[in-house]
C-alpha cells in the first residue's frame, strides 16, 4: 500500500521560533521527494510533522485526503529510517526487523516470515541471526530500511539516512536505496543537505529556506533553471554574473545569468569573444580525477569557474595565466530575470 501525502500551509513554532512559515507540499503515490536545504532551513521538523512526532500550530496534514495531525505516531503507518538507524544492539537483525510486527502482536511465524522477506529485499537474506554490531554501515542502514518497510508503510521517511557513511559507500546507497524504493513502489520523503544526494534518488526535490520552499521540481528543472541565486548557488555549482538588457535608453542591469561550470570550454585569446566568454589570470587549476577545475579572475573581479574534462591539455596553463574561457552554447546560460523571478530575458549580455 502507497498514499498520496498532502501538505497545507503548515506553520510550526519551536520555542521563540517559526521554524516553518506556511509550508505545503504535494507527493503522489509512489513518488521520491527529497527535502534539500542547509542546516536549520526546517527539513527535519516538516519530516517529524508528518511521522506524527512533531505538532502543528496551523495547517493540515493529509494522507489520501484524510487529515492526520491528530493522529499519533503508531497510527499512521509510516516508517521511519533516522540518521543513527537505532537498531537495538541486543537483538539479532532478523529480530530487528520484525520489531514493529511484534509491536503491533503479529504471530511469531508471521513476524519471522515477513523479516526475512525483507532482508532477502535489502540483499542481507544470509544476515538473519547475525548482531548489529558485526555489520558495516551500509549494512546497517539497509537493515534499518528493511525495518521500517517490514510493517508495510504508506509513506516511508528517510533523516539524512547516509550521513554516517564515507563518501563512496554513501554514492553506492543513493542508487540502492532508490532501487528498493523502486521496487516497493512506496511514497517517500527524505531529508539531506547533500544536493549530489538528493539529484540521484529524487523524482523531485524541494529546496528549503528558512522555513520555506523556495523551489520544488524535477533535479534537472532545478538544476538548469532555478528560480532564484540561492537556488542556483545551492544545487551544484553556479557562476552567477550580472547582466543587461536594453530598456530603450541605456543598458541596465535585468537578471542574473546562471552559467555552469561544466558548460565553459577554453578558447583561443584571438577567438571571437562570444556573448559568454571570460578572460582573466587563472587563480588555481587542480586535478580531481574526473575533471580539472579552474578558476580565473574576470576582468570585473568576478571568480570564474571551469569543469575541463580529464583529457584537456593544460600544460601550458600556469597560475597567472590570462585564458578565456566561453559557454559556447547561449541556450545553456539561464537568465534569473530580476523583474520577473524565473522568466526569460531577451538579448541580455553580460555586464563589462
Amino acid at each position: 500500500m502507497t498514499i498520496a501525502l498532502t501538505i497545507q500551509d503548515v506553520h510550526v513554532t519551536l520555542g521563540q521560533s517559526l521554524i516553518l512559515k506556511g509550508v505545503s507540499l504535494d507527493a503522489n503515490p509512489g513518488e521520491f521527494v527529497t527535502l534539500l536545504g542547509a542546516s536549520g532551513s526546517g527539513k527535519s521538523t516538516l519530516l517529524n510533522v508528518i511521522a506524527g512526532l512533531q505538532g502543528v500550530d496551523s495547517g493540515h496534514v493529509l494522507f489520501d485526503g484524510v487529515n492526520v495531525e491528530k493522529r499519533p505516531p503508531r497510527k499512521r503507518n509510516v516508517g521511519v529510517v533516522f540518521q543513527s538507524y537505532a537498531l537495538f544492539p541486543h537483538m539479532t537483525v532478523g529480530e530487528n526487523v520484525a520489531f514493529p510486527l511484534r509491536a503491533a502482536r503479529r504471530g511469531s511465524a508471521e513476524r519471522k516470515k515477513v523479516a526475512q522477506e525483507m532482508l532477502d529485499l535489502v540483499d542481507l537474506g544470509s544476515m538473519f541471526d547475525r548482531k548489529p554490531v558485526s555489520l558495516s554501515g551500509g549494512q546497517r542502514q539497509r537493515v534499518a530500511l528493511a525495518r521500517a518497510l517490514a510493517a508495510n508503510p504508506g509513506i516511508l521517511l528517510l533523516d539524512e539516512p547516509m550521513a554516517a557513511l564515507d563518501k563512496q559507500l554513501r554514492e553506492r546507497m543513493q542508487v540502492e536505496i532508490k532501487r528498493i524504493q523502486q521496487q516497493v513502489g512506496i511514497t517517500t520523503l527524505a531529508v539531506t543537505h547533500d544536493q549530489a544526494e538528493a539529484m540521484t534518488m529524487s523524482d523531485r526535490v524541494a529546496i528549503m529556506h528558512q522555513g520555506r520552499f523556495v523551489q520544488c521540481d524535477r533535479p534537472e528543472n532545478l538544476y538548469r533553471r532555478p528560480v532564484d541565486a540561492y537556488v542556483a548557488s545551492f544545487l551544484g555549482e553556479a557562476n552567477l554574473i550580472e547582466a543587461h538588457g536594453d530598456d530603450g535608453r541605456s543598458p541596465v542591469v535585468t537578471g542574473t545569468a546562471v552559467v555552469r561550470p561544466e558548460d565553459l570550454s577554453l578558447t583561443r585569446a584571438d577567438a571571437p569573444a562570444g556573448r559568454w566568454a571570460f578572460e582573466g589570470p587563472v587563480t588555481l587549476l587542480s586535478f580531481q580525477g574526473s575533471r580539472y577545475r579552474l578558476e580565473l579572475l574576470n576582468v570585473n573581479g568576478e571568480r570564474i569557474v571551469c569543469s575541463l574534462g580529464p583529457h584537456t591539455d593544460v600544460s601550458g596553463i600556469v597560475v597567472g595565466r590570462h585564458v578565456r574561457v566561453a559557454c559556447l552554447d547561449p541556450s545553456l546560460v539561464h537568465i534569473i530575470d530580476h523583474r520577473s523571478v524565473g522568466g526569460a530575458v531577451e538579448q541580455i549580455e553580460p555586464v563589462a
